[in-house]
């Protein structure tokens, strides 16, 4: 039985949540599963996000698939789809907590080299190299299935590359999709997904939907440096958070 004050906990969650997501087209387990896991039990919080989140890189994909570099999406989507399996495996045989110092430890540093080489340097964007991407996104498979965090590496990609605003935010939103597709049946088959889990999903619905479309009105108003700004930001803090909760 879920209570009120549960239920309007991880609603007031899911909305920020989904603003943040839209608005940057990343960050919603950033924001969320610290917070959820305040209220719920800490692997019913990893599921719920994954299962929102999941409907909320749905509609962006589907609303930005327009703006999405199709070569980028294949080359990261191929890679998340063979890390998917990888990720499972490092689950069983690495510490979580070995795994989530390395990814903060690396997000940290990719977020730094983004920072000061595209500002302080004005060095240039790269151009992708199809070896490199499709290892980015084998990285991202691989973090998805073992610690739910698959969004920083694909940040540093996608940043690296010159990707910005809905071309950006439409590129991510597609790979998220091609992760969770992998990922959630290993969820289902693993039976980690609860009934409860389920039904505080399916009340997060309606306030995911609001957050998208507050997120959508910010988003159309941000300006392109204010959106690189929040985007490099979020992974540092992505990063720094990361190390944290490792070293908690």
């Amino acid at each position: 039985m879920i209570s009120v004050n549960t239920a309007a906990a991880v609603l007031g969650i899911v909305f920020a949540a989904a603003v943040l997501q839209r608005t940057t087209g990343f960050g919603f387990a950033l924001l969320a599963v610290p917070l959820m896991a305040f209220v719920i039990p800490t692997k019913s919080a990893v599921i719920v996000v994954f299962l929102i989140g999941s409907l909320t890189s749905a509609w962006l994909a589907f609303r930005l698939a327009g703006q999405a570099d199709r070569q980028a999406v294949r080359r990261l989507g191929a890679g998340a789809v063979v890390g998917a399996p990888v990720g499972v495996i490092v689950l069983h045989l690495v510490a979580a907590t070995a795994l989530r110092f390395a990814l903060g430890v690396t997000t940290s540093l990719a977020a730094i080299w983004i920072i000061t080489s595209s500002r302080l340097r004005g060095a240039e964007p790269v151009s992708p190299r199809p070896i490199s991407t499709f290892a980015v996104g084998v990285t991202s498979g691989i973090i998805n299935t073992s610690l739910a965090t698959n969004g920083p590496p694909l940040v540093y990609e996608l940043r690296r590359c010159g990707f910005r605003d809905d071309k950006f935010r439409g590129t991510i939103s597609v790979v998220f999709v091609i992760s969770n597709l992998v990922g959630l049946p290993l969820l289902a088959l693993s039976g980690l997904i609860s009934t409860y889990d389920l039904e505080l999903a399916g009340i997060a619905v309606l306030p995911c939907a609001t957050g998208i479309a507050a997120g959508a009105w910010i988003g159309a108003r941000m300006e392109a440096a204010h959106f690189l700004w929040a985007v490099d930001l979020l992974l540092l803090l992505t990063g720094a958070l990361t190390i944290l909760k490792a070293l908690s």
